[in-house]
């Protein structure tokens, strides 16, 4: 249980940045800062290309939203960036970035510079030569056959957090988390949770909940069942699910079991 003290000021109970987005994909971003919103920090900081930014601001009156120079973030980007995430009590990076050239010389340049807890997913996996010291991996199993060329095996999830010293979720229909010393697993959760931009949520709530002073391991598991047992109570209720709905759903299941 994350608990809030009394006497805490707008900022105390977690700042999370969350760096994303590209022409095509707006989406992405949008949805990791909600869920980073609704775990309950008390700031999210959405650094975002600037032809989403009005679209972004329509989402949430909270977001504390910043722009890249261009559409694509690009090393031009990467100076401010890093001088912003110095108060931040976590970083996301990864939902929609794409795949530009210059965007992976930037986030090259950010997972080697960073030195606040940061959540890496989706495209920036790609780039992960040199990682924060506390580091989050999200790969689906496709992501992470390509990062490592394993088979997402839990022994092999676990050789490769121990390797790369980071906490590494594998996601699929059973969840795998690892780190060096510990190894877990998910089972919550349906099909139809496969839909676009649940991925991105997942990241965004893990950040939320590392800004929150949850260790990254217990950040994982706790991230993973929450949006799980969200979906599964939808699912009853619903035909289909957006990656929105479960967003709006994780204050219903938030603390009630850990």
């Amino acid at each position: 249980m994350i608990h809030r003290d009394p006497d805490s000021h707008k900022g105390d109970n977690g700042r999370v940045m969350v760096i994303g987005g590209s022409t095509l994909f707006h989406g992405a971003p949008i949805l990791a800062a909600l869920a980073a919103e609704y775990s309950g920090v008390d700031l999210v900081f959405p650094i975002i290309p600037p032809v989403h930014e009005q679209v972004a601001r329509g989402y949430s009156l909270n977001f504390i939203i910043q722009t890249f120079s261009e559409n694509t973030l690009t090393s031009k980007d990467v100076k401010g960036i890093l001088a912003l995430s110095q108060k931040m009590d976590a970083v996301v990076i990864g939902p929609g970035l794409g795949a530009d050239s210059r965007t992976k010389t930037a986030v090259k340049s950010l997972l080697a510079h960073l030195t606040v807890p940061t959540v890496v997913d989706a495209s920036a996996l790609l780039y992960t030569n040199s990682l924060p010291k506390t580091v989050v991996l999200t790969p689906h199993r496709g992501e992470f056959k390509n990062l490592t060329g394993d088979d997402p095996t839990p022994k092999n999830v676990q050789k490769w957090a121990k390797s790369m010293h980071a906490t590494i979720l594998v996601k699929g229909p059973e969840d795998i988390i690892a780190n060096k010393d510990e190894l877990a697993f998910n089972k919550t959760g349906n099909s139809l949770m496969t839909v676009g931009g649940t991925g991105d949520a997942l990241g965004g709530l893990i950040g939320g909940l590392i800004a929150q002073k949850m260790h990254p391991f217990d950040a994982c598991k706790y991230a993973t069942k929450l949006m799980g047992q969200a979906g599964d109570h939808l699912a009853q209720k619903k035909g289909s699910l957006r990656a929105i709905d479960i967003i709006e759903a994780i204050p219903e299941f938030l603390h009630k079991d850990k």
